[in-house]
């Protein structure tokens, strides 16, 4: 079969037209019922039933339900306003104004991380897991600062000769030794850190700082949000989530269920849920069960994760020591809940779309909205993501006024959470400590979307 014929079966679409054509019995047909034969390649063979087999699949789904009576269901706030929105370039000339808030935004660090190490047999695939302690690579205040004033004097260097004189900067007068150890305290006190030391990941979070010190030239836009109303809506709203059989044999999804969750599936999916509930049966690798349902602290019958990362932080959701310390989370829907409409560039094409976080986790009064990304995010953040929480941080900066105006005792708290933050995020929950939690991603993120004006109305 050429090439181009190959990609088109690649199409499971097409595939269901195809074959729905070619295998279409008449009105009143009698006789054998017609069948798929492939001629010449006995390797398509194979690719043809794989691919038909998936098609068949779609048809086989489970349902992440909502279980209206469920104890975890709780309340959640929105706000319905309108946008206007202004664009401006412009020439960067001369120096950054550096530090004007006197301290550089770090997320929390844990210089000693309880952590769990897991491994695998390759050839039972037998589990094995144990808890251990990480330390950290920590650095002084002194060196910290010592290391910013001799980047800022290498930049003074390297631009002296600059053929502009507004150009030729003079940062190492301005930011003297003395001057850099202020902001590196000033930056660990913010981030509540007391112990004197700096991890590595931090200190390069400061270096960042001069980052922007070569960018000639930036953009801003300017957002005007208006609030019209407070909307409350209860996670027993949240529309069905469903995964088909698949993803779940892929591994593509999985889901994660407790043992009594099979009252709770619909006549028509038990046959599927039992095959899939197997342990050595072919969904294996789309199926996890949480073996206490007192820390399957969701409403919802069973949750669905959609990538690798949601299947590590779902784990820990439901490890007990955290599960103990929550009052309930929700997996979000995709659409069609709770979603907060934002704008980003496409090359030179805007685009407008919602954006619906990935998790909500109730503790207390305090609501923390959870958006799930990769590690390598960290490095090389996407202009999407950085309008998604540009939009969303002010969106929920204006709830949180909102709700405390109108004496409602209730705060959202939104974080972009990595697995390397995962363990640092639980074991702040764990203390009391993860109001305020900044991860890697956070801060990235944040302070990339400051070129970016955000203006309340």
């Amino acid at each position: 079969m050429p090439i181009a014929e190959e990609r088109a079966f690649n199409s499971k679409l097409l595939i269901a037209q195809v074959l729905g054509r070619g295998l279409r019995r008449p009105d009143g047909w009698q006789g054998e019922d017609p069948e798929v034969t492939v001629f010449n390649h006995v390797a398509w063979a194979s690719q043809i039933r794989h691919l038909v087999n998936e098609i068949l699949e779609m048809e086989h789904r489970l349902s992440s339900v909502v279980i209206q009576n469920s104890p975890y269901n709780f309340e959640l706030n929105n706000l319905d306003y309108t946008r206007e929105t202004d664009t401006s370039h412009f020439t960067k000339k001369g120096e950054y104004q550096l530090f004007d808030k006197g301290y550089v935004d770090l997320p929390d660090q844990v210089e000693i991380e309880d952590v769990a190490i897991e491994f695998e047999r390759a050839v039972t695939g037998d589990h094995m897991k144990f808890r251990t302690k990480l330390e950290h690579k920590t650095h002084s205040y002194e060196d910290v600062a010592e290391e910013l004033y001799r980047r800022l004097q290498s930049h003074d260097e390297e631009s002296k000769d600059a053929p502009d004189p507004k150009d030729r900067t003079q940062y190492a007068k301005k930011f003297p030794i003395a001057r850099c150890l202020e902001i590196v305290k000033a930056s660990a006190k913010r981030a509540r850190i007391k112990t004197g030391k700096i991890t590595e990941e931090n200190r390069q979070k400061i270096l960042q700082a001069i980052g922007p010190l070569g960018r000639k030239s930036a953009k801003r836009v300017v957002y005007k949000l208006t609030p019209k109303a407070l909307q409350t809506l209860n996670t027993k709203e949240r529309p069905t989530i469903s995964a088909s059989a698949a993803e779940l044999r892929r591994g593509d999804r999985t889901i994660f269920y407790a043992p009594d969750c099979e009252k709770t599936i619909s006549d028509e999916q038990k046959d599927f849920f039992n095959a899939v509930k197997d342990p050595d049966g072919e969904y294996r690798l789309g199926r996890e069960m949480v073996s206490n349902s007192h820390d399957f602290k969701t409403p919802c019958n069973m949750a669905i994760a959609d990538a690798t990362p949601e299947r590590k932080f779902i784990r820990l959701l439901c490890e007990p020591e955290n599960a103990q310390v929550i009052d309930g989370w929700l997996k979000n829907s995709p659409q069609r809940f709770y979603a907060i409409e934002y704008a980003w560039k496409k090359g030179e094409h805007p685009k407008r779309g919602d954006f619906s976080p990935d998790f909500f986790i109730k503790k207390g009064n305090t609501v923390y909205v959870v958006e799930i990304k990769d590690d390598p995010e960290i490095d090389d953040p996407s202009p999407e993501n950085l309008k998604k929480v540009e939009y969303a941080q002010a969106h929920f900066n204006r709830l949180n006024e909102w709700l405390k105006e109108k004496g409602i005792n209730a705060v959202y708290q939104l974080n972009f959470l990595t697995p390397k933050a995962f363990n640092r995020f639980f074991n702040q929950l764990r203390r009391n400590q993860a109001t305020g939690f900044r991860s890697e991603l956070d801060v990235v993120l944040m302070q990339e979307a400051g070129e970016t004006e955000i203006a309340r109305a």
